[in-house]
């Protein structure tokens, strides 16, 4: 058996976040100054880890913060997967969050209730969400077993972070909002793949180990972080 770790880590604060804006796939802004100092907090968290890859979803503020960190990672493959990227929040994309939280608990709440299938008009369902990435992380371990690839760190979005961890540790979506998140904080789970190279890669059938959770220490000298009602996403 191969044992692999994966660092799940959240993008660095924009200005969208600042402003306590929802922040969906179809919002793509840059870090703020804030995210980029926390970005080097991370970069400096993981700068020891021998990473063998370094995986971002398709969004400017998951690949901004991931090229900060690989900066202490010189010539470790670096690659982009739009699967990881942020829910879409539909019609609710771009709004304050003050304004959409109406509409965002009632999904949410559906979520926490075994409605899997509930979602915003013209966003995304947390079982569409976990679809893609099940066919992400598929790939990824693949990838990782042929290459013998034994770290990898993969930054993402707070929502769609909660949907990887509801599908692959808890293995049940509406335990998703028991890890809690903020910008660049990271969760670390192990999983163990047989060795045999023409086995199956199923991760729902793998057991996925949490070794430490909502990381944010690295984070303790930066300051205010995001509002509280955007973490709760």
């Amino acid at each position: 058996m191969t044992k692999i770790d994966i660092y799940l880590a959240r993008h660095g604060q924009t200005a969208a976040n600042a402003a306590g804006v929802l922040q969906g796939s179809s919002i793509n802004p840059p870090l703020n100054e804030l995210g980029r100092r926390q970005a080097d907090a991370l970069a400096n968290a993981m700068k020891d880890e021998k990473l063998d890859w370094i995986v971002t979803s398709g969004l400017d503020r998951a690949i901004e913060t991931a090229n900060i960190v690989a900066k202490f990672h010189e010539n470790t493959p670096f690659l982009s997967d739009s699967r990881l990227n942020e829910i879409s929040w539909g019609e609710q994309d771009g709004v304050k969050m003050s304004e959409a939280k109406t509409v965002v608990d009632k999904v949410a709440h559906g979520w926490m209730n075994g409605d899997f299938d509930a979602k915003i008009t013209g966003g995304e369902s947390a079982n569409e969400g976990k679809a893609r990435i099940l066919e992400a992380f598929t790939d990824i371990l693949k990838v990782a077993r042929e290459r013998n690839y034994r770290k990898i760190f993969v930054c993402i979005h707070g929502r769609i972070m909660r949907v990887i961890m509801g599908t692959l540790v808890s293995k049940d979506l509406s335990k998703m909002h028991h890890f809690p998140h903020t910008n660049c904080c990271y969760h670390q789970i192990r999983v163990e793949l047989d060795a045999d190279a023409e086995s199956a890669v199923d991760p729902e059938q793998l057991t996925f180990e949490p070794i430490r959770i909502d990381v944010r220490d690295h984070l303790a000298d930066l300051g205010k972080l995001e509002p509280a009602i955007c973490r709760d996403l």
